[in-house]
């Protein structure tokens, strides 16, 4: 073994990548990331869920592989970054999560939503909802879209995905002229912290 050469990461693991186009993506694992791939500047960012980055590279045959960690991700970058995502093409990313202060914080929510707005194959459990008291569960976020379609009163329907968030799902038109064509985003609720008394 050659102790200069940084370990390759384990192919056991996930990634989200940041494409050149600036759109986020989810893959469960090595093998999907470079099936779904076609040269090195196609990622602009490859991240695992310790935040280390990751670029693409070609092997000796030409064909592309992971390279070696590069360090972790930059906190300020990929928060914009996921900031211009949103904005650009919201219904891509419809879970809306409080904004964080760390970068650990910022990759675990990360992944989690991308892995929930993906649909992936192994999900993590059941959604919640709660419409006027009554409460009803899901097995993934577009099961919770379809049962909301159509729902005019959603300020009383509370959505808490597998992980323990809760949001208030929010309509968005695609426009004012084509009726009930759109999509649903969901607001994380933040949690209230009680303050100690003294």
């Amino acid at each position: 073994m050659d102790a200069t050469k940084p370990p390759r990461p384990s192919p056991g693991g996930d990634f989200v990548v940041v494409e050149d186009s600036g759109e986020f993506s989810y893959y469960a694992s090595v093998n999907a990331l470079l099936a779904d791939f076609e040269y090195v500047g196609e990622a602009t960012c490859i991240i695992d869920r310790s935040a280390a980055a990751y670029r693409l590279e070609l092997d000796g045959n030409r064909h592309l592989r992971l390279g070696p960690p590069l360090g972790s991700v930059e906190f300020h970058w990929l928060r914009q970054a996921l900031a211009d995502a949103r904005q650009v093409h919201p219904e891509g990313h419809r879970l809306q999560r409080t904004e964080t202060a760390g970068l650990a914080e910022l990759v675990v929510g990360l992944f989690e939503t991308l892995q929930l707005e993906r649909g992936t194959d192994d999900g993590p459990g059941l959604w919640s909802l709660e419409i006027d008291g009554l409460s009803t569960r899901r097995n993934a976020l577009a099961d919770v879209d379809v049962l909301l379609a159509g729902n005019i009163r959603l300020e009383s329907v509370r959505v808490t995905d597998p992980f323990g968030h809760q949001y208030r799902p929010e309509w968005h038109r695609k426009h004012r002229h084509l009726g009930h064509a759109g999509f649903l985003s969901y607001i994380e609720i933040p949690v209230r912290r009680r303050t100690p008394r003294r």
